[in-house]
């Protein structure tokens, strides 16, 4: 009765392993379905860990052309050595941070990168603009049946800007990265759009996807997070963009089977974003 015990404990864990390389994919192509548990007390106390972090190392700027202009934050790494150069990371924020205070875009993608562990092996300038408008509007794409996003001048002035940021920092052109959520996800797919020159990455979580310059990015690596039950962005826009780039562009997609718009964001996705991204080089 013990063996058996214990060969099931055994198989269960093997089982259990599977699962989990499994809801780490990261292959191009891939649509991995995550069928998530609830966050456990561990996960939620990180995330408010993160939520709650000071920011004062995140200096304050604007960018101002004369006609429009954007607020932002700008994170330099730790012990910067001027020999060197780091990567960019640019973050977007969701459509509840619109406005000017300069704060209130500081959400988890920005402060995450506040924690000692990133701050040591994950060094890299982080880029928090906060936008007076809508970063990103959408419109039903007729033909797909599908909404899509597209931007406006605001983002305009903030790819701009990054042009000049990275001669004047000690910033590594070939990894500069971009992520956002929900508005902010959308506002990434605009950015690669607009500039895949520009970037060596993209994440678009729980955002909406631009469509109308999809060959121009087949190289770009871009990871995909939504949520099935998301109601705020429905989830077919994204679903729509991976499927037709899966088997032509380097684009891969999570799948969060029972998670909704406002918790899509766990210490699991938390940990994986900055191995991810880090491995992306532009050639």
């Amino acid at each position: 009765m013990i063996q058996k015990s214990v060969k099931f404990f055994s198989f269960l864990i093997l089982i259990l392993s599977i699962v989990s390389c499994v809801c780490h994919q990261t292959k191009s192509g891939t649509r991995t379905e995550i069928f998530d548990k609830k966050d456990s007390l561990k996960s939620l106390a990180r995330i408010k860990e993160i939520k709650n972090l000071d920011y004062s190392d995140f200096k304050a700027g604007k960018f101002d052309d004369g006609k429009v202009a954007v607020n932002y934050r700008l994170l330099k790494p730790k012990n910067l050595n001027q020999t060197k150069k780091y990567p960019l990371i640019l973050v977007f924020h969701g459509s509840g941070a619109i406005g000017t205070n300069n704060t209130s875009q500081m959400g988890v993608l920005s402060k995450m990168w506040l924690l000692p562990k990133n701050r040591e092996k994950f060094q890299a300038y982080v880029l928090s603009p906060q936008f007076p408008i809508r970063s990103s509007n959408y419109h039903l794409d007729e033909s797909r049946n599908v909404k899509v996003s597209q931007s406006n001048e605001y983002l305009d002035l903030v790819l701009k800007s990054i042009d000049s940021l990275i001669t004047k920092e000690n910033i590594d052109p070939s990894r500069i990265y971009v992520m956002g959520f929900s508005m902010g996800g959308a506002t990434t797919s605009n950015a690669i759009s607009k500039r895949p020159d520009l970037f060596a990455g993209a994440i678009n979580i729980s955002g909406i996807s631009q469509f109308d310059k999809m060959d121009e990015l087949l190289k770009m690596p871009i990871w995909i997070v939504h949520g099935s039950l998301d109601t705020d962005n429905f989830p077919q826009s994204n679903f729509k963009f991976f499927e037709e780039m899966k088997t032509k562009g380097n684009v891969f997609l999570w799948e969060y089977k029972d998670r909704y718009h406002n918790n899509i964001l766990s210490a699991e996705l938390v940990d994986e974003i900055p191995k991810w991204l880090f491995k992306q080089t532009k050639n």
